[in-house]
């Protein structure tokens, strides 16, 4: 029998710990590399590319609490900040731009990279796309933003959906039968967004009678069809 996969938006908090992150075969390198760098990885510029809700702003977060580095969001105050950043007196050598690929601004753009430059700073950038499929009409910019270095965030394949589900499940205090992840796991969209969701989902309808969860989560999934 065949289901029509689902995809459903979702807003959530992120945390900061590192022991909240959820790593499996799809995102160790990333979570490693972020671990590694800069004290073993000689490098200014980094884009975490991956999905919404796959984990990279969590990821930035650890390791700018790690650092102690500066966190900005891709709004129309990063200009004023950038500036203020960018001054001599200021000694801070650690940054992180999310959602970085929303900048519609090639000049901000180029003075970000000049600073960290000229700085011997580093900057983490979070991103849905890598650097090359930016928006950037300067070619001069678009070549420099180009060779940021690009780590990827995979999508987990069956069996690290289902693992990855379980554990969004557990960090909610939910001890799902397994029948339910699989029932779950077997008809949503293989995306962290769609996890997330149900993750939502299940934490408010899961109780103690297990018959009539599962009937609160069949007719769930149906209507969302």
């Amino acid at each position: 029998m065949e289901y029509r996969q689902l995809t459903l938006p979702v807003t959530i908090g992120f945390a900061r710990r590192a022991s909240d992150f959820i790593v499996s075969d799809c995102n160790r390198y990333v979570f490693e590399w972020i671990e590694k760098w800069p004290s073993e990885i000689m490098d200014n510029f980094v884009c975490l590319v991956g999905e919404s809700g796959s984990g990279k702003t969590h990821l930035a977060n650890i390791w700018a609490t790690r650092l102690n580095a500066d966190i900005m969001k891709s709004s129309a105050d990063v200009f004023n900040k950038w500036y203020e950043i960018s001054s001599a007196t200021v000694t801070q050598k650690y940054f992180v731009l999310d959602d970085a690929d929303q900048i519609n601004d090639d000049i901000l753009l180029y003075y970000i990279y000049n600073t960290i430059k000229e700085k011997n700073a580093y900057i983490l950038m979070t991103a849905k796309n890598p650097p090359v499929k930016w928006q950037i009409k300067l070619p001069d910019i678009r070549s420099r933003i180009a060779t940021i270095n690009v780590i990827d965030i995979q999508k987990p394949d069956e069996d690290e959906m289902r693992l990855i589900f379980e554990k969004m499940l557990e960090q909610r205090g939910i001890k799902a039968w397994h029948e339910v992840i699989n029932y779950v796991c077997n008809r949503i969209d293989r995306s962290y967004s769609s996890m997330t969701y149900w993750a939502q989902q299940l934490n408010l309808m899961m109780g103690a009678n297990k018959r009539e969860s599962l009937q609160k989560l069949r007719a769930s999934l149906k209507d969302a069809e």
